[in-house]
């Protein structure tokens, strides 16, 4: 049985995902980011980011463990990208603050699912 935690964790990786593969403007726009700014190579990058979050997802909801635990890590190394843009100003401000505020709720269900399983 997979744990509700990471139900609803894969379930925003996978909401994530499908808004930056198939409406990435109309996506990044909900964190601020101008149209003008979504470039062939920015939708690369995206798209990159959404094959990760589709594996992760789809892997922890067949109850794989190894994807389950990468929640956390992935989680904490995106944290270090979304402050480092953040304090770079390399995107608008409101961009960082809602990834990290997203990366944020994943870290928090991560920990109380840890918590409370023990694993």
């Amino acid at each position: 049985m997979v744990a509700r935690e990471t139900r609803i964790n894969a379930a925003v990786a996978l909401a994530v995902a499908a808004g930056v593969t198939f409406a990435p403007t109309p996506f990044l726009r909900l964190f601020g980011i101008d149209a003008a700014e979504v470039t062939g190579a920015a939708r690369f990058g995206w798209r990159l980011f959404a094959v990760r979050n589709v594996w992760v997802a789809v892997r922890a909801l067949q109850g794989d463990p190894s994807a389950t635990g990468a929640f956390l890590p992935v989680q904490l190394m995106d944290q270090v990208v979304f402050w480092q843009a953040y304090r770079a100003r390399s995107v608008p401000r409101r961009a960082p603050l809602m990834a990290a505020a997203t990366s944020g709720l994943i870290i928090a269900l991560e920990l109380r699912r840890t918590a409370r399983t023990g694993r």
